[in-house]
């Protein structure tokens, strides 16, 4: 059995053992000398939010695989799903880090994992590229145990953010990014309780931080959604 931790440190692979799943994966930004330290912050915050071990995680949106080690450091059992990314090909690269995880290519509403079955859900930087988050995380409470967690994190979504991004030559980052922080949260919470936020950076106000992390919890007692 995996014992509890008071913080989880994100675990950044081997520069080179993991591949960009497409053109608009910031995998290599993890790697560089400034932005890097700031891709790394904002998801450590979000790990910061957990401070139990899990035996059952899904990761929504592996992407190039950069946060299964993490994930696999405090779980028994590792699932992730992503509708782009190459699942196989991911595994194979995976493997080689010695991590073991069941993932799949495709969308979570039609893989129909058991009821009450994950006991956290993680998903960094992929709601802000979904229009309409509504049927995702009503698929979200049902696959997610009674007191099971998510946790999101998600980034600013404005015209300053194109700007910020436009600098470290991601261009047209806004044709990605079509929900906000504030619709995201607004549709979260008529499924789930927030109980922890952190901001990145967090002497910024609210409003113009660059990046969000929400955990919710799906509370031991309700109704059906």
């Amino acid at each position: 059995m995996i014992k509890p931790r008071h913080k989880i440190k994100f675990i950044l692979p081997p520069k080179g053992s993991l591949h960009p799943n497409g053109p608009s994966d910031p995998l290599s930004y993890y790697y560089r000398p400034i932005v890097g330290h700031l891709y790394k912050k904002r998801i450590q915050k979000g790990l910061n939010l957990l401070n139990l071990s899990y035996d059952s995680i899904l990761e929504f949106g592996y992407g190039s695989g950069i946060l299964l080690p993490t994930l696999a450091s405090i779980s028994n059992n590792l699932f992730a799903l992503d509708t782009d990314s190459d699942a196989d090909y991911v595994k194979k690269e995976i493997t080689k880090l010695n991590i073991k995880a069941e993932l799949n290519q495709t969308d979570i509403t039609q893989i129909r994992y058991p009821d009450n079955f994950f006991d956290l859900i993680v998903s960094f930087s992929v709601f802000e590229h979904i229009k309409n988050s509504d049927c995702v995380l009503k698929e979200m409470f049902r696959i997610l145990k009674p007191g099971g967690e998510l946790l999101v994190g998600m980034p600013r979504v404005d015209r300053l953010m194109e700007k910020l991004f436009t600098l470290i030559g991601f261009n047209k980052i806004n044709e990605h990014h079509v929900t906000d922080y504030r619709a995201f949260l607004n549709c979260g919470k008529k499924y789930f309780k927030m109980i922890k936020y952190a901001k990145f950076p967090a002497f910024l106000p609210t409003y113009f931080c660059l990046y969000h992390n929400i955990l919710f919890i799906k509370e031991l007692k309700t109704h059906d959604k």
